[in-house]
């Protein structure tokens, strides 16, 4: 590949009168002649100026900040994406928040990162859109992404089947889970619909396949959820169940509250064991057992990619999946 230094050795003249000459220098002070000799090499030699790389990375969220407040995960994954673009020298552009509350200008903002990494359930129309305004895009955890775009995220189905087998072969079979819905939204924070968790799906499929009941209570992912499930066994004096599985953690130290609080030992007559594993509840006592939803390797792996992307490494899009496997504590042991 041709340099600048080539052509000017050719057109016997300095580098910098070549480089002053192609970025059209009206302060340089060259002859006629000299520009037309310059540039006829530049187009004999094929020479291409080579453009210098957009190296920033934007994060789009629905997480707005109270969300974040509330729930740790959203916070740690975009932690793990800030760590991470410092550690490969990229910069960050300001978070957008798809919450309903945005700017509609700042969606104009995305075209002009190098990247962008898309946190939430946003619809795949929306998606979509935010492909059309940058192509250089990866969506971290969730796996309906279409595969024309990049994503990482785990196989939660195949984890909460996988804890269930372990559960059952323990000779336990009397399994709640608690949980809620998604939403889905759309570009202007819109709520699209509410999407049945993929947890539930597979904790609903393993019950009918195995012939257990099931026991679901669905009221959301906050801290106050998990104390109404247990509220709601004692209230209605149903029996409670061997395991109480949580759809996160929020829900799960809810719940490990109120059965304390009730005086119910646990985990001797009720085991717990939650989803996502993050900081909050690995001091919680006694210590929670989670499926460990790898947010800090969703944040390193995301930012490799964008960057693939950024410096044209990768052309074809890829979705990869990362392990989520079961931490074992005190409230349920293997």
């Amino acid at each position: 590949m041709v340099s600048i230094r080539d052509i000017a050795h050719l057109a016997e003249v300095s580098p910098g009168t070549v480089s002053r000459v192609l970025n059209n220098d009206p302060t340089l002070s060259v002859s006629k002649n000299t520009r037309e000799r310059i540039h006829q090499i530049v187009k004999e030699k094929q020479y291409h100026k080579s453009t210098r790389k957009n190296k920033s990375i934007q994060i789009i969220t629905y997480a707005s900040r109270a969300k974040e407040m509330s729930d740790p995960y959203y916070r740690e994954i975009r932690l793990a994406i800030e760590a991470e673009v410092k550690r490969l020298n990229l910069s960050l552009k300001r978070t957008i928040r798809i919450d309903g509350n945005q700017n509609d200008n700042e969606l104009n903002t995305i075209e002009k990162a190098g990247a962008i990494i898309v946190i939430g359930n946003f619809s795949v129309d929306a998606l979509h859109k935010l492909q059309s305004y940058n192509p250089n895009m990866v969506v971290i955890n969730n796996p309906h992404v279409p595969k024309s775009i990049d994503a990482v995220y785990s196989d939660l189905h195949y984890s909460m089947t996988h804890l269930l087998d372990k559960i059952k072969g323990l000779g336990l079979t009397r399994i709640a889970y608690i949980g809620g819905y998604h939403t889905i939204r759309d570009l202007d924070g819109t709520p699209t619909s509410n999407a049945t968790d993929v947890r539930y799906k597979a904790y609903q499929a393993w019950c009918e396949r195995h012939q257990l009941e099931t026991i679901a209570l669905l009221n959301g992912w906050k801290k106050e959820h998990g104390e109404l499930a247990v509220k709601t066994f004692i209230e209605h004096k149903q029996e409670l169940p061997q395991v109480f599985v949580a759809g996160n953690d929020m829900v799960a130290i809810g719940i490990l509250q109120q059965i304390q609080e009730n005086k119910i030992a646990i985990p001797e007559n009720v085991k717990l064991i939650s989803f996502n594993d993050l900081e909050v509840i690995q001091y919680a006592v006694p210590s929670i057992s989670s499926v460990h939803i790898p947010v800090d390797e969703f944040g390193r792996t995301a930012v490799r990619m964008a960057e693939e992307r950024i410096n044209q490494t990768r052309k074809l899009a890829i979705h990869i999946v990362v392990e989520a496997p079961l931490k074992s504590r005190n409230t349920f042991k293997v």
